[in-house]
């Protein structure tokens, strides 16, 4: 039996391995794995014959609870897995009377309680969502992920709300899911994981004792949405339509939406997180089969051998139960549907300014009579071509004659001073100004 396929929860209370002192007590540890929408949790159910639990090993509200799963031999001997639960805050305490029992419940979420906690009011402006949840988690002390696309929002306003549920709401309003896991608030688009590989196939005979309940619906199915916002200092009212297919199509199911929106952009990402949000109630299964660790909220799988129900499903939610009767997995998913995407316009490119044409510069005229600036250099016996040259030094002069006959050298120009200008002949344009 060294190879006999066994589930082993490992659970730690404030950093310290408690596997031992709770093994006697035990009766199932019970994981919840959520996609998004509410906080993963753990039940510890001990059985509480002796009343050690609510005397002398009363745990304490807040209690850091360190939580996995280890499953041995589970496809085969020698085959592992491992089920990393999180981190959990002890949140509730209960106790039963007849049997006797204490339940320790923990939620995903900070110590701190201000995080579901305490309602605050804050105008945010000009931020992303990916700046909001960054900032929230800096707050409380919690790593930050984000992977879905840029969503820019002009303001939006937190008014009386914790900043859990605020967060939450934001996500769901531009379709986008958010949980608490192993300390760190992850952010992230459904669709683009609903893309992914499945991950293993689920097949009728996996159902214990055939338990599954399957649903395909119409109601509350879309093809599009058509918003109706305001907009603008007038208060204008503006109408848009979003949809996979034309709104006057065959088949077409509009969702008809009043709406706040900055622009239209905002209101296409809202419209489009409502269409999908409503169509996953669409197709959807539930059921309980025997635990298999690759099934985790957030993955997708094939559902085999149910006949029109089969196809690629997205998981929401596992509830992992451990205890001596077996290892169970609840599991509640949704059929892969097609999902209504915004892209947003690439703007125009804006037109560069136009430099302004620098103006030839004004070519100055000289006169007889003029003085100016001689800068030095060669100075010629005539204006004619070939003429024989001097070395003169820069200085002042006056310009004496102007156009000489030879064209060549046109100026004649004779120093003012000659203790400190030697120039008495014609020079060239541009030699003086």
């Amino acid at each position: 039996m060294a190879n006999a396929r066994k589930a082993k929860p490992t659970v730690k209370f404030n950093g310290k391995n408690v596997n031992e002192s709770i093994a006697p007590y035990l009766k199932k540890i019970v994981y919840t794995d959520v996609a998004c929408g509410s906080s993963d949790s753990l039940d510890i159910v001990l059985q509480n014959v002796d009343m050690k639990w609510l005397n002398t090993w009363y745990p304490t509200k807040g209690d850091k609870i360190d939580a996995s799963i280890l499953f041995e031999n589970w496809t085969e001997a020698g085959k592992n897995f491992t089920t990393q639960c999180g981190n959990f805050v002890l949140d509730l305490i209960g106790f039963t009377g007849g049997p006797l029992e204490a339940t320790f419940g923990g939620l995903a979420i900070p110590a701190s309680e201000s995080f579901k906690e305490t309602e605050r009011t804050k105008t945010w402006k000009s931020v992303t969502i990916r700046q909001i949840g960054s900032e929230i988690a800096k707050k409380y002390g919690l790593g930050f992920c984000y992977d879905a696309n840029k969503i820019s929002i002009a303001k939006i306003e937190q008014s009386e709300k914790t900043d859990s549920a605020f967060l939450y709401s934001i996500c769901s309003s531009y379709g986008l899911a958010m949980k608490v896991y192993r300390g760190k608030i992850i952010i992230f688009d459904k669709g683009k994981y609903e893309k992914k590989s499945p991950v293993t196939t689920i097949t009728r005979k996996d159902f214990i004792d055939d338990e599954w309940d399957f649903k395909d619906t119409l109601t509350g199915t879309y093809t599009g949405a058509r918003t109706s916002y305001k907009s603008g200092s007038d208060n204008k009212e503006i109408s848009t339509f979003i949809g996979l297919i034309k709104e006057n199509a065959t088949g077409s199911r509009v969702l008809r939406i009043n709406e706040q929106a900055d622009d239209i952009n905002d209101a296409k990402y809202k419209a489009a997180a409502r269409v999908n949000e409503s169509n996953e109630s669409a197709t959807t299964l539930t059921g309980t089969i025997w635990a298999n660790p690759k099934v985790m909220a957030g993955v997708t799988i094939t559902l085999s051998g149910l006949g029109k129900a089969n196809g690629k499903y997205y998981v929401d939610q596992v509830k992992t139960t451990v205890s001596s009767d077996g290892t169970t997995q609840e599991i509640e998913i949704h059929k892969c549907q097609t999902r209504l995407v915004h892209v947003p316009a690439t703007p125009a490119p804006s037109k560069p300014a136009k430099t302004p044409q620098k103006q030839p510069a004004k070519k100055k005229t000289y006169k007889v009579g003029d003085i100016v600036n001689f800068h030095g250099g060669m100075y010629y016996y005539s204006s004619y071509p070939g003429a024989k040259g001097y070395m003169g030094n820069a200085g002042p002069a006056k310009i004496t004659k102007v156009n000489g006959s030879g064209k060549a050298h046109p100026y004649h120009l004779v120093t003012i001073n000659w203790s400190k200008t030697h120039c008495w002949g014609w020079v060239n344009s541009g030699t003086f100004d």
